[in-house]
């Protein structure tokens, strides 16, 4: 894939480049609160702020097109073309439905702009992506770090923050670790996918440090007491564990998980009932139990979806539609913040959600062909497919823009797989 010396380089720099963007977005938020507050952007200045990632993204996107375009090292590959498919049609059905360009591009914005990063992807090598992902995690690891640190040691500051976004502090029994991005669910989403990373290393490598490296995740995870990532995560667990077969490991590891979920429950409320509900919670949720917030959400999304079984628009429904929509005379889907899955079946409509699963069947089995006979960095990206997917049964993973840039680079990388004597010309690449 790798023409020439100087497109290797290129796309290192590529890499290092997407590391900048990923420490930038995730202390954004803080950022931003301390300079102009939680409002909307009331002049210049503060719109060249609220927009930074945006502005980044787009230099990171004309960056990789510049490094595309000399390597002339991208194939398209079936996938590729329903993958384009899929974006094209969600976009220009639901700006066609949606008859607002505003509310259509910032719905555009939170789903289909990240997606753009799958294409990044597809034109890393083996190494180079390997070398990238252990920078990656490196990074979201010190995150966590900086998040148990900043949760316990500056308590005063993370309230001050959490004020300024207008915000109260969540929590379940304790108040939940949000770090510098604020929002629990997304924090551990983070967290979960960067454990994964680290437990498919420790597997794969055997470093005894990993598994100190686990148990700090799995703190962060666990004071997130974000119910979606953490059941997610026990399926994706699961999967690498069985992949892997060291069962000794994997016995060491989730040891780790059940004895610290039980001392760090009976230590911060004096019982293990934080560790029961978190199941009991999970299962009446899922079981569409009476008086659950979110499962009323959902009956209202569901009510939504039969009314227009082909859809409100692009932007009609999720964070979208909630935060413009909400309280004005506009159809709208207003109760889908809870369930990315949902919340496609009322913005593009049946024909939207039919073209994602199109994308998920197809990938789904195509990747498992490519894990079942040989563990590798492949498996530890399928775990985070299943993680990620699962978690958009309950919450709109898909929508944590541009957080999910991090899971469409993967997803577009270990599409590579797919293609004929793929270690083969990625061994004569790397050899060049």
């Amino acid at each position: 894939m790798l023409k020439n010396k100087d497109n290797f380089f290129n796309v290192l720099n590529l890499g290092r480049f997407y590391l900048l963007f990923l420490v930038c977005i995730c202390i954004f938020p803080t950022i931003r609160l301390l300079l102009i507050g939680g409002k909307e952007f009331q002049n210049i200045y503060e719109f060249i702020i609220t927009a930074f990632p945006d502005i980044l993204l787009l230099l990171f996107t004309l960056f990789s097109l510049v490094v595309t375009i000399k390597g002339n090292n991208f194939n398209f590959y079936f996938f590729d073309k329903l993958f384009i498919f899929f974006i094209l049609f969600n976009t220009f059905y639901g700006f066609i439905l949606s008859k607002n360009i505003f509310i259509s591009l910032q719905g555009f914005r939170v789903t289909y702009l990240s997606m753009i990063f799958y294409f990044t992807g597809r034109i890393f090598s083996l190494k180079n992506f390997e070398f990238l992902c252990k920078k990656i995690f490196n990074w979201l690891f010190i995150f966590g770090i900086i998040g148990l640190i900043m949760h316990f040691s500056f308590r005063k500051f993370e309230l001050y923050l959490i004020s300024l976004s207008g915000n109260h502090e969540s929590a379940y029994f304790i108040p939940r670790i949000g770090s510098f991005v604020l929002t629990p669910v997304l924090f551990s989403t983070l967290m979960t996918i960067t454990l994964l990373y680290f437990y498919y290393r420790l597997l794969k490598e055997n470093k005894k440090q990993l598994y100190i490296v686990i148990l700090i995740l799995w703190i962060s995870i666990l004071l997130s007491f974000s119910r979606g990532p953490i059941i997610a995560f026990l399926i994706s667990f699961i999967f690498i564990s069985i992949m892997s077969k060291d069962w000794k490991k994997s016995l060491i590891v989730l040891g780790i998980i059940i004895i610290v979920s039980s001392i760090g429950a009976y230590l911060l409320v004096g019982s293990f009932m934080p560790v029961e509900w978190l199941f009991s919670s999970t299962v009446d949720t899922l079981s569409f139990g009476e008086g659950i917030t979110r499962v009323e959400l959902w009956r209202h999304s569901i009510h939504d979806f039969i009314q227009k079984p082909f859809g409100y628009g692009l932007g009609h429904a999720g964070v979208t539609a909630i935060r413009f929509l909400k309280g004005t005379n506009i159809t709208a889907a207003v109760y889908t913040s809870d369930g990315w899955f949902l919340k496609i079946a009322c913005e593009t409509g049946i024909p939207g959600l039919i073209s994602y699963f199109a994308v998920f069947a197809i990938f789904f089995f195509k990747g498992l062909h490519s894990v079942k006979n040989k563990f590798s960095i492949f498996t530890f990206i399928f775990a985070v497919f299943l993680m990620i997917n699962a978690q958009c049964i309950v919450a709109n993973t898909l929508d944590f823009y541009p957080y999910m840039t991090l899971y469409w680079l993967l997803i577009g990388f270990f599409v590579n797989s797919f293609q004929k004597e793929f270690n083969f010309k990625y061994i004569q690449a790397l050899n060049k």
